[in-house]
């Protein structure tokens, strides 16, 4: 077995125990990047320690801003240096990665920015396209990493981009773009994915005095306008509240998640809600959400989760245990996550003995009889959440090992711990 494998170990009793999430890392990441474009200091309690933020506030220090860190508390002076040519290496961080590329867009100074090999092979094509028709020198390689960019962006009237792929370009469009000296309408192409995460960042970019409106079902506008410093409080992390939710849910068991209550703007908290449809009680209150799995376990009707799209691989992971078939679709942007998460658990999934099928956007994964489920090492490619999703699976067999324990790093480093306290 090598080294940094894990076997997962078997959840044999039920629990009821509070856990408190890492902070969320679309709202961290986002207020780091909003930081950066500030005059003054900020100061930001609740950022995860995690492959992620660290990659994000090492390339926020090389862009010139003054960073301190204690823990999950960050005080971050700003604004960033325009002028000096740089290197940044957003390591495995994706959402880092398009935050970043926004940024670069208002320097006269070259911005280089690369990473892990994993992260060169994910497109950012729609965005560099935006910014090398709206004045930026851009080169870059198929449309990912590594890439240069020399700005500054010239205004225009209107931004199209393509919103298919990923919503993450149009979120860094839209925090650079109060620093345009004109009104800016960001036009929306293709079929808008993951808008939850769009009223995340308006959300976020509220909280720094920054006003974002939906013009249109596919428009955004924002005029010039300046960032406000202040104290900044990230909430758990949702994504990461799903795992547990769906732990609670298979094995009849309580968890209550302290630090992320119902009036959160991030799509995945409806993980929650779509654990009552499988029998669990999910109530909220001042002390956070709490979920109380059922007895037993009910079908599940067809969901459609384009929505909550992180959120969706923890139910395709804990789909074998599900009684019936369980039927997800609005799954297109899984093909281009971390790693193609609807193909790639599919595989998975099939190599423990699950029939399983798959469409460009929708996947079937029947149920399987837990003598009929067999020992396998998961291959993670990389992925945090396969590993931390596929947990699911290895708390009801006990005979699952995951390829690479570390993997979960990248926004969860200690998501092992707070596992085995279920054991306890």
């Amino acid at each position: 077995m090598p080294a940094n494998s894990y076997l997962i170990p078997k959840i044999e009793a039920p629990f009821n125990t509070e856990v408190t999430l890492p902070g969320s890392k679309s709202i961290a990441l986002r207020q780091l990047a909003i930081s950066a474009l500030c005059t003054g200091t900020t100061e930001l309690h609740g950022i995860p320690v995690c492959d992620d933020t660290a990659a994000m506030l090492d390339c926020l220090s090389t862009l010139g801003c003054s960073v301190l860190q204690q823990g999950t508390e960050v005080r971050l002076t700003g604004p960033m240096d325009l002028t000096t040519d740089v290197e940044l290496n957003a390591r495995m961080s994706g959402a880092s990665t398009r935050l970043l590329l926004g940024l670069a867009a208002l320097r006269t100074g070259t911005t280089r920015i690369d990473g892990h090999e994993s992260l060169r092979v994910r497109t950012n094509a729609p965005l560099l396209e935006v910014l090398a028709q709206y004045g930026c020198v851009v080169e870059s390689p198929r449309g990912g990493l590594p890439a240069t960019i020399r700005g500054p962006m010239q205004p225009a009237a209107t931004l199209e981009i393509d919103g298919s792929i990923s919503s993450q370009y149009i979120t860094a469009l839209a925090i650079v773009a109060p620093h345009l000296p004109t009104l800016q309408e960001i036009q929306i192409t293709g079929n808008l994915v993951s808008r939850p995460y769009l009223d995340i960042t308006r959300n976020e970019m509220a909280k720094r005095g920054v006003q974002l409106d939906w013009a249109g079902p596919q428009t955004l506008s924002i005029g010039p306008q300046r960032y406000t410093t202040g104290t900044i409080q990230v909430e758990g992390d949702a994504t990461a509240a799903s795992y547990f939710s769906a732990l609670a849910t298979l094995h009849g068991s309580t968890i209550t998640l302290t630090n992320l209550r119902d009036d959160s703007a991030q799509g995945d908290y409806g993980f929650c809600h779509l654990m009552e449809k499988l029998g669990a009680d999910v109530r909220c209150d001042a002390t956070g959400t709490r979920i109380r799995g059922p007895q037993q376990i009910r079908t599940l009707p067809p969901q459609d989760l384009t929505a909550m799209p992180d959120a969706a691989l923890t139910l395709i992971a804990m789909a074998p245990m599900i009684p019936g078939d369980t039927e997800i679709s609005g799954l297109s942007t899984l093909h281009h996550k971390e790693c193609d998460r609807l193909e790639c658990s599919a595989r998975e999934l099939a190599a423990m003995g699950v029939n399983v099928e798959t469409t460009a956007d929708s996947i079937r994964v029947a149920a399987a009889p837990l003598a009929a489920l067999q020992a396998h090492q998961l291959s993670t490619y990389h992925d945090h959440r396969m590993a931390m999703a596929f947990s699911t699976v290895g708390s009801v067999t006990g005979e699952l090992t995951v390829d690479d324990k570390q993997v979960v790093d990248k926004t969860y480093p200690t998501y092992w711990d707070a596992y085995e306290g279920l054991l306890r």
